[in-house]
Parts: C-alpha cells; structure tokens; sequence
C-alpha cells in the first residue's frame, strides 16, 4: 500500500531557505517521481565527508550516489512500517550506521514553509538539532 503524506499535517520549516544558505543539503540528485525531497544537514554531510572521503577532490561523487541508496532504503523502511500499522509519524528515529557519531537516525517529516511540500530531514537528532536552532538563530 503506497503511503501518502499531506503536507498540510506536517510541521513547517524554512526548508528552501535552510537549502539556500547551506544549512541543508539535498540528499539526493532527484526525487524519484513517487518520491519526497530528502535532506541531510550540513554537519550531517560533513560526518560523512570526514568519514567517507577524506581522501577524495570530490567527495560529493563519491557520498552522493551512496547517500541516495540509504535514503532510499532509509525511507523504504518507513514506508512499510506505516504500511503496516497503519500510522504515519512525522519523526521516526531508526538504528543505522549511517553516522558513526549516533546510532540513532532520526527521520522528520516535514513541509516547506513556502510552498505545499513534504520532504524528509535526515540525520542525527544532534545534527537536526543544530540546523534548526542555527536557523532560528539566522531569523531572529
């Protein structure tokens, strides 16, 4: 059963400002046409960086196809978990060895302030944490 999300029930966030100013990254090269936009957040991508491809010109070539494949399984799993017990939560923390700074992956759904789209933030409730609060910081 395919899951939907409706923007409207979820938390709004400054998700192309946050895009526009580095805090976020997209996770992806493309949003799958049944697919969310995904996010990771700047000191997200930054873990993975250091962690992956220290050693690369361009990290960016060798992360990005990898993240799409754990974003994509990261927001398969949440989709047959919805499936099956019939409920969709805007966050959803998982294990996963993602980041190696925390077990625990946080996945929140969420809705571009400015426009009727869902999308996902992927990272470390630490990570998340400090983008939003960077980011609230930026608007006061």
């Amino acid at each position: 059963m395919p899951i939907k999300l409706d923007p409207a029930l979820l938390p709004a966030l400054d998700i192309l400002g946050m895009a526009q100013s580095g805090a976020l990254l997209r996770a992806e090269r493309e949003t799958p046409s049944d697919g969310i936009p995904a996010f990771v957040t700047l000191a997200g991508w930054d873990e993975l960086a250091a962690t992956h491809a220290a050693n690369h010109d361009a990290p960016h070539n060798v992360l990005l196809p990898a993240l799409e494949k754990a974003v994509a399984r990261i927001l398969t799993h949440a989709a047959q978990n919805a499936s099956q017990t019939g409920e969709m939560t805007p966050v959803i923390t998982i294990q996963s060895d993602l980041f190696p700074s925390d077990p625990d992956l946080v996945l929140a759904f969420v809705r571009d302030s400015t426009h009727p789209v869902a999308c996902a933030l992927i990272g470390t409730a630490t990570q998340i944490e400090a983008a939003l609060r960077g980011r609230d910081a930026a608007q006061d």
